[in-house]
């Protein structure tokens, strides 16, 4: 899966999810979007680009709407639990773009 991650998610979440084959990208490596890039630029380039989108910012991505999976992974999760919560995700039987924004903390 190519994800997209917020300039807030720590590397520790990152790690495994490499580790599993997914490409994940941090908007502060986008040219078109750096550190400091909006809500609605950063959801604008996953949409674009057809990258899910990985946030701690519960506040700002909690009930984003996108066209893409929204994953929300609150800060007191270790990577290990991030990545096990994407690897659930992944097997659903749904479109998780198709939904509200996932909760990696309830998966």
């Amino acid at each position: 899966m190519r994800i997209l991650a917020d300039a807030n998610v720590p590397a520790e979440y990152v790690a495994p999810l490499r580790g599993d084959g997914h490409e994940v990208t941090f908007t502060r490596g986008v040219d078109a979007l750096g550190p400091d890039a909006s809500d609605e630029r950063i959801v604008d380039c996953a949409e674009s680009e057809g990258w899910a989108l990985l946030s701690t910012d519960v506040k700002d991505f909690g009930n984003r709407e996108a066209a893409v999976p929204v994953f929300v992974a609150p800060q007191h999760m270790c990577g290990g639990e991030v990545r096990t919560a994407v690897g659930r995700i992944e097997a659903l039987p749904f479109d998780p773009a198709r939904t509200e924004p996932l909760w990696s903390s309830s998966v």
